[in-house]
């Protein structure tokens, strides 16, 4: 997850891979394939982010990931320090537009198609289906500490209660998409953390488990790093901006029925921040992350 605008661009350093590339606090190891769509995403300066296989060459991940210049994928592992998995290049990257200021996501296009399973976009969820209470799986390769301290490669999940289905009351919301365009979940010792950046929220459809939130940040804290909840990014209301910048079709799974929408409510910008080499937004990031250090949080 995010923690803060400094530490986004921090945490990315290879003197700090080893805390990207780790698990979820407060939760449990993940047997071999439970997730085959949850992979590594490895960035040019030695980070490693959390994303959601979405089409057998397209992945979704965290803006600040997607601007870090991922080079490689790794597909269907549960351990990234084990010779396993299926690894891709990365052909291109893009972050949402204004990815600091709206939705921090971004996608991740292959070099070549893998033939893992990919995952169903949650469509048409009401304040009924995600409400407050409402328990949503979080999984990613993310640090398993409170302090965001250690070290670990291996593939972890957790169950989080939804708190703020619209991400209208903490600090750390994002004005411009709110209400509605984040929510907020975890705390209480289970959330995520450093290296769950970009990584799945799942929750529970007619059709089974579906892709509702994407990790982003940590709450607005002056206790430790991680455990207290963090800010997700609402998947469904991206969907028409990956289509239009991937050429590619999503599946949906309705909340409240197992057909698949086509529709949804999301306001497409097009363009974007594409990668090929640095992040063109690194100076404004750690101006205005470093005022916002002991603040909002970016993993």
């Amino acid at each position: 997850m995010l923690r803060s605008l400094a530490l986004v661009l921090l945490l990315s350093s290879p003197a700090l891979a080893g805390n990207l590339a780790s698990p979820v606090v407060g939760g449990t190891t993940v047997k071999r394939g439970a997730y085959p769509d949850v992979v590594g995403v490895f960035t040019a300066d030695g980070g490693m982010c959390t994303g959601t296989l979405l089409a057998a060459d397209l992945v979704l991940t965290a803006g600040h990931c997607a601007s870090a210049q991922p080079i490689e994928v790794v597909v269907d592992s549960i351990d990234l320090a084990e010779p396993d998995g299926q690894h891709r290049k990365v052909k291109w990257s893009k972050a949402y537009p204004k990815w600091l200021d709206s939705y921090d996501v971004g996608i991740v296009m292959l070099e070549n198609p893998v033939s893992a399973k990919k995952r169903a976009v949650a469509q048409g969820c009401t304040d009924k289906q995600l409400a407050a209470g409402t328990k949503l799986k979080l999984v990613g390769f993310g640090l398993t500490t409170k302090s965001g301290q250690g070290d670990n490669t291996r593939l972890h999940q957790a169950t989080l209660p939804v708190d703020d289905p619209t991400c209208s009351a903490d600090p750390s919301c994002q004005e411009s998409i709110a209400p509605g365009g984040e929510f907020t979940a975890g705390g209480n010792g289970v959330d995520a953390c450093f290296g769950d950046s970009g990584g799945p929220v799942y929750i529970k459809t007619p059709a089974g488990l579906a892709l509702i939130g994407v990790v982003s940040r940590g709450l607005v804290s002056w206790g430790d790093p991680c455990g207290e909840g963090g800010v997700f990014v609402r998947a469904d209301k991206v969907v028409k901006w990956i289509e239009a910048e991937s050429g590619r079709k999503l599946d949906r799974a309705a909340c409240d029925g197992p057909a698949d929408d086509a529709g949804d409510g999301d306001a497409m910008e097009t363009g974007g921040c594409s990668t090929g080499g640095g992040m063109l937004e690194s100076g404004f990031a750690v101006i205005f992350g470093l005022a916002l250090l002991l603040g909002m949080r970016r993993r």
